[in-house]
């Protein structure tokens, strides 16, 4: 199962050695299209193809397994019949539903009855004690006079009871039929066991219904007397609170105290109000009488005091002429004042004696007359309190005896219809589907044993191909490796520069004797001229090249993976390549060497370095001789010219071997000589190719990727591990390489866009062959 990792993008090297062309536009693309590819279901395809005998070998076994026990059980299955009576257990009817609550429903009331929502009986309780061993303890004792070994439990094991239902209006309605079954591999004990149940139950319902009749009647005797006590009770206490209060028509005389009541409130409110007038009257003689103002008061009782009042106007008249003819002291004024003051003084007397007394006195008589009719109403309000505690005690009495008589009167309605019914013993219950066996259209019994082998068996296989399927994903999911070039892309977020196809033309070339260069400038031996000079062998080249025996797929492949190199890179040129692998095996050198003859054959000059200076492989690969190599020019003072060695009839191939291991690779790889050679390399050869050993667990790889130009990945399809993989990206990202792509190696079933360069690459990869004066070797 391909486990897509989200790996950072490597990012070019920000020396300007890989233009951003390169990588970083491939990535967004890819990142672009990555939201498609995840619907895309290759991946479930090749991993069915993949295991598709894991998958095949894991279904057949479990369907053999299945299957085996299927049939198996299907043998030992005892074919069964079931049969079944159904019993009425409530009436259908309204006139039955009258019957059944004991009431005096007349005929006319029947439509009114909605018999469909009514239920008399709990239906989960019923069959309960229908089930009951006391119930079913009769039956058993009958039934096994046929049947000895016949007992409750294989009798309740057998038997089943339900209630019957219906739906209406999407909801499930029940009805007042319970359907009882029995199932057995004997019809006639079938039919003997439904028998004597129904008899059984339909016993029992007459029983019960029986039995409730005379509870019925026998609570009706017991508390018939009790009820006609208790109405002769009522009815003494009605007749004696008559007797006691004179109430022969409560309502007249309620009627009438309550009109007394309203009278005397109308007469006392008219008293009241006189009394008010004639007091606010004597306060205002009063205050006359206070301001010396005695005619005032006598002018208001009419003509019996006019001479007096008259005297004093006369005196008051000559008293005012007086005063404008004599002073206030002469004897003429003293003397009208005089008797102006005893004609004052006696019309006091008067007002006092006479008026006021008389007011006096009629205040005092209405004063009389209204707590008269206070006393009055106050009797006629106890009166009426009293007369409402009676009443209330004769309405209380009255109720009670009512509802007491019409009780006996139930109690006697009653009485006669349970006697009525108790003489007719009706039996209850109806069995209205009498013990039966189902029959099919030609006559037979059905059989209540449905054999659903073939079913059974249909289904084993689906499950069976589901679990093999299931087994084949675990399969995939535990064995960690990438199967497909698409897998590792879509993993690793790097685009596949090439996929080599799994070939076993390959083979190691016998060693050959070293071989020196010669220089195109003197006549002196020079093995290492500049890029771009005249080049001169002091041999003749001949035989077959590395690349004349591998067969067109596996030589495409290397065409299609240095196209694609170049073209990544169009905007500045890679000088140095490193190719790596997480683990050894994954082809690294092989892709290395094959990866170099490809650029050698379009007229670059390569130099293929081994910097695998733990365990090298290419002189064993190309057939040279390993005295002298990288590790000898790194340590020693010897000369690149001696080091380097041609490539066996490969004219632009030039092969710098690891030559003897040293104790410490580190040292050597990360010292200034190294990197110093380097420089010359790249200065003396269009491309420098470094075979270098695998990533996991050694840091010889990032040291010479950290001063490359480029770095590719190569994956052994069906063997690298995916961890692996990831761990060594993060250590290459952490080291500053720059990670170019990844080669798939090995792919043994190469799909149609591996296999074929794309049109555009094709036409590229034809127009840097023609500039370079080569021919597409098709």
């Amino acid at each position: 199962m391909d486990s897509r990792q989200d790996y950072q993008p490597f990012t070019p090297k920000s020396n300007g050695k890989l233009p951003d062309l390169s990588t970083q536009n491939y990535r967004d693309h890819f990142v672009e299209e990555r939201e498609e590819e995840k619907l895309d279901l290759s991946w479930l395809f090749g991993v069915v193809r993949r295991r598709f005998l894991v998958m095949a070998a894991a279904t057949i076994a479990l369907s053999a397994l299945a299957g085996t026990a299927i049939v198996a059980t299907s043998k030992s299955i005892t074919v069964e019949y079931e049969g079944s009576f159904s019993l009425l257990v409530e009436p259908a009817t309204a006139e039955g539903l009258q019957s059944k609550l004991l009431n005096n429903t007349q005929a006319a009331d029947f439509a009114k009855i909605n018999i469909e929502g009514i239920s008399l009986l709990d239906y989960e309780t019923q069959i309960r004690i229908l089930r009951s061993p006391k119930m079913m303890q009769p039956v058993i004792e009958e039934l096994r006079a046929w049947y000895p070994k016949m007992n409750y439990s294989e009798l309740s094991s057998k038997m089943s009871i339900n209630r019957i239902s219906y739906t209406k209006d999407g909801k499930q309605q029940g009805t007042k039929i319970l359907q009882v079954r029995y199932k057995d591999s004997d019809r006639k004990k079938i039919y003997g066991v439904l028998d004597k149940i129904s008899k059984a139950y339909l016993e029992y319902s007459l029983q019960q219904r029986l039995m409730g009749i005379n509870q019925g009647i026998k609570f009706i005797d017991t508390e018939m007397p009790k009820l006609r006590e208790r109405v002769e009770v009522l009815q003494l206490q009605v007749q004696r609170l008559r007797q006691q209060s004179n109430l022969f028509e409560p309502q007249l005389e309620g009627k009438s105290l309550s009109e007394q009541v309203q009278s005397i409130r109308g007469k006392q409110v008219e008293i009241r109000v006189q009394l008010k007038g004639m007091r606010n009257l004597y306060q205002s003689y009063e205050e006359l009488l206070k301001e010396n103002n005695p005619q005032g008061l006598l002018m208001t009782q009419g003509q019996a005091y006019a001479g007096l009042l008259g005297q004093i106007q006369k005196i008051d008249s000559e008293l005012s002429m007086k005063s404008a003819q004599y002073r206030e002291d002469s004897l003429p004024v003293l003397a009208l004042r005089k008797s102006r003051e005893e004609l004052i003084l006696t019309a006091t007397q008067q007002a006092r004696e006479v008026v006021m007394g008389n007011l006096e006195t009629q205040i005092k008589e209405i004063e009389a007359r209204d707590r008269e009719m206070t006393a009055l109403q106050n009797a006629l309000n106890q009166k009426i309190r009293n007369f409402s505690v009676t009443t209330r005690q004769y309405d209380n009495l009255q109720r009670e005896l009512q509802v007491v008589t019409k009780s006996l009167s139930d109690f006697l309605a009653k009485r006669e219809t349970l006697g009525i019914e108790a003489a007719q013993q009706q039996i209850p219950w109806v069995l209205i589907n009498p013990p039966e066996i189902p029959l099919d259209k030609f006559g037979q019994p059905i059989t209540a044993t449905v054999k659903q082998t073939k079913k059974q068996l249909a289904l084993a296989v689906i499950l069976s191909s589901l679990l093999g399927i299931a087994v084949g994903l675990l399969v995939e999911v535990l064995n960690t490796v990438f199967h497909t070039p698409e897998s590792l892309r879509m993993a690793t977020r790097l685009p596949i520069l090439g996929v080599i196809p799994f070939t076993k033309k390959v083979k190691r070339r016998r060693p050959a004797r070293q071989r020196k260069l010669t220089s195109a400038r003197s006549n002196s031996k020079v093995e290492i001229v500049a890029p771009g000079e005249a080049r001169h062998t002091g041999q003749e080249i001949g035989g077959p090249s590395i690349l004349s025996d591998l067969d067109y797929q596996f030589l495409e492949a290397f065409r299609s993976l240095y196209t694609n190199i170049h073209l990544l890179s169009a905007g500045t040129a890679i000088r140095s390549l490193l190719v790596g692998s997480a683990v050894a095996g994954d082809g690294k050198s092989t892709v290395a060497l094959h990866l170099a003859a490809t650029a050698a054959a379009v007229g670059q000059r390569v130099l293929l370095v081994d910097a695998d200076l733990r365990c090298p492989q290419l002189h064993a690969k190309l057939g040279l001789p390993n005295v002298r190599g990288l590790g000898d020019a790194i340590s020693t003072d010897l000369s690149l010219n001696d080091a380097i060695q041609r490539a066996p009839n490969q004219e632009n191939l030039f092969v710098l071997t690891a030559g003897q291991i040293p104790p410490d690779p580190i040292k050597l790889l990360s010292s200034k000589k190294m990197q110093y050679l380097m420089e010359q390399f790249q200065a003396f050869f269009d491309l420098v190719i470094y075979d270098t050993p695998p990533l996991t667990g050694l840091a010889d790889t990032h040291l010479i990727a950290a001063h490359t130009d480029a770095t590719i990945m190569v994956v052994q399809i069906g063997r690298t591990d995916r961890s692996q993989v990831r761990k060594v990206l993060e250590e290459l990202k952490i080291s500053g390489a720059s990670v170019l792509g990844i080669v798939a190696n090995g792919c043994k079933n190469t799909g149609q866009s591996y296999r074929q360069r794309p049109a555009v690459l094709e036409t590229l990869y034809d127009q840097k062959l023609s500039a370079l004066g080569t021919k597409n070797p098709k």
